[in-house]
């Protein structure tokens, strides 16, 4: 796989470096912007970031063949950075907000740009392999800093998480520079955003891994915003103990993608996603039932809803970058538009349920409820689909 693609390894340092920055700061921003609006109103100020995201995405095809992939990569992680470090110091709640929106928009651009970069480097008769190593690696990350952010929050402020965030990418900025300058670009496709979007859902397959990734992003934006919050503001766990949960929880992306993503170059996706969202769908809705401040339970129990994302996240992506080639850029945004959708739909959906529930926890069942469409969606994949 490296022998092959020397700058592969590259890639993957890439993406462990943002999502280990991602890691620190995800779990942590809803509780964070929490201190400069109401906790119930924290989902909007998510959806605008993902309206700029989508927006922002609409575009990055065209400066990808404007600048080349090194040159963009250099640019984004560059303004991400900064970003961090305005995060770690400023105090009034509007410009929080607009350097949030900012930044997150950003973490969705550079997500777009590694994938774009992963699909240049990897062959498609290894897509499973290539996509279950990634992740992996990127997952640890995760595990990583869930170790240590729970730690750190518990001697420190938000401000020094922000700060280690900035450190982070400042390194994701250094390794581009020195690393990937030589990379060659492929021929993009010239397809403008409007016509990819067409030509994206008139394809069946391409329209279901839509759908199938979007109900991942939902549930990952529903329970990114919302579950710091019930367990530290409803449950009262402190951040020493939330660290150990999400710790714990995360676990099944680093141990069962890369295995799976193997599984998957044999026999394709459609009974590990159907099994995935199953497992997801039951130990959501089980969420709901559990009132009671114990770090094990709630970490056995999150660890079950993670063993069905983890499960999905790998067969979606695997069963998506099968089909498509390393000049259609354009579906790529496309595809990763789901989660700056999700994002914008989800903190709604939430603020929705929240005026109509008599408590907070509602919120579990019905995004359980909703992972079992899920099984349904992936139960129409059919042979000659894979």
């Amino acid at each position: 796989m490296f022998k092959d693609n020397k700058k592969l390894k590259n890639i993957f340092l890439m993406g462990f470096l943002m999502s280990l920055h991602l890691a620190f700061t995800s779990y942590i921003n809803s509780s964070f912007l929490s201190l400069s609006s109401s906790e119930k109103y924290v989902g909007l100020i998510y959806m605008l970031g993902s309206i700029a995201s989508i927006s922002a995405l609409f575009f990055v095809p065209l400066m990808l063949r404007k600048m080349g992939g090194y040159k963009f990569l250099l640019w984004s992680s560059g303004l991400n950075a900064l970003s961090l470090l305005f995060l770690s110091v400023l105090k009034t709640p509007a410009q929080v907000i607009l350097i949030f929106v900012f930044y997150f928009t950003l973490n969705n651009i550079l997500i777009f740009a590694l994938d774009e970069m992963l699909e240049i480097f990897s062959r498609n008769s290894s897509t499973g392999r290539v996509r279950g190593l990634y992740l992996t690696v990127v997952n640890l990350a995760w595990v990583l800093a869930q170790f240590f952010s729970g730690k750190t929050l518990a001697e420190f402020s938000f401000s020094t998480i922000y700060v280690i965030a900035f450190i982070i990418m400042s390194v994701f900025f250094l390794s581009t520079l020195l690393s990937l300058e030589s990379l060659k670009d492929p021929k993009y496709d010239k397809t403008f955003a409007w016509q990819s979007f067409k030509k994206f859902f008139t394809d069946r397959n391409l329209a279901r891994s839509y759908k199938i990734n979007f109900l991942l992003q939902f549930f990952y934006a529903w329970m990114v915003i919302y579950t710091p919050i019930y367990l530290f503001a409803h449950l009262g766990f402190d951040w020493k103990e939330i660290g150990i949960i999400f710790t714990v929880m995360l676990l099944p992306f680093v141990f069962i993608q890369f295995p799976l993503g193997q599984y998957s170059d044999k026999i394709g996706e459609r009974k590990m996603l159907m099994i995935g969202f199953f497992i997801a769908a039951i130990a959501t809705s089980a969420l709901f039932f559990i009132d009671k401040h114990e770090v094990w339970i709630w970490a056995f129990v999150l660890f079950c809803t993670r063993v069905g994302a983890a499960t999905i996240e790998v067969m979606s992506d695997v069963h998506f970058f099968r089909q498509i080639g390393k000049e259609n850029d354009e579906f790529i945004s496309v595809y990763r538009n789901a989660g700056p959708t999700a994002y914008v739909l989800a903190p709604i959906t939430a603020f929705i349920v929240f005026l109509l529930t008599p408590s907070f926890n509602f919120i579990f069942l019905i995004l359980g409820t909703l992972m079992f469409y899920g099984v349904y969606l992936s139960s129409t994949i059919k042979k000659n689909d894979i």
